[in-house]
């Protein structure tokens, strides 16, 4: 496995393994497809995507993916004008849903972790060793943009991605309802 930055010719990989992770794996119409990607996957590669990467094979297609974004008030103006009202036609239960947890993240960018990853690698392809590169690619490039933290949301049942990012520094700073939301500074407070 190896780990590049995201290419536009990604684009459809990443969405297959962003679906391959959701609620409607086993439902993949083009109405769960579209509302489902709008939330989690399109946003990043449509307008941060420098701050993508993508773990591929041997052939050079993506079994993985890690995104980012690091301008959340662009994330905001762009879900709300460009993606949420898809979802909010096709998926009013997804929408508000997301709605509210868009909302709550809010307050940990206030406390300095402002940039949110998304991190799936398939199972196929040793998830673990996948995950700690792309995660590994994707700090080193927040830190050379002088990004201050960032966080990440996990099924509170997924004990497997706990455990991962708890052993790669993350400390747990919120509990949402089945989730806990791991943060990582990136910069200490003296500046190192």
């Amino acid at each position: 496995m190896k780990i590049r930055p995201y290419e536009k010719r990604d684009f459809r990989y990443v969405q297959d393994i962003c679906m391959a992770f959701s609620p409607y794996a086993e439902e993949d119409t083009p109405v769960n497809r579209a509302a489902h990607c709008a939330m989690y996957c399109d946003y990043y590669l449509d307008f941060q995507p420098e701050y993508c990467f993508v773990a591929v094979d041997d052939e050079d297609i993506p079994v993985g993916y890690l995104l980012c974004v690091v301008d959340m008030d662009q994330y905001q103006d762009c879900m709300h004008e460009m993606y949420l009202p898809l979802v909010k036609k096709v998926s009013g239960g997804d929408y508000f849903r997301f709605l509210a947890e868009t909302k709550v993240c809010e307050r940990y960018v206030r406390q300095g972790y402002t940039a949110h990853i998304y991190l799936n690698v398939l199972s196929d392809y040793s998830p673990d060793e996948g995950c700690a590169q792309l995660l590994h690619a994707a700090e080193s490039r927040l830190q050379e943009i002088f990004v201050e933290g960032l966080y990440v949301i996990v099924g509170q049942k997924d004990k497997a991605m706990r455990t991962f990012f708890e052993a790669q520094g993350y400390e747990d700073i919120d509990y949402l309802t089945g989730l806990v939301v791991y943060g990582k500074k990136l910069y200490s407070e003296d500046g190192e």
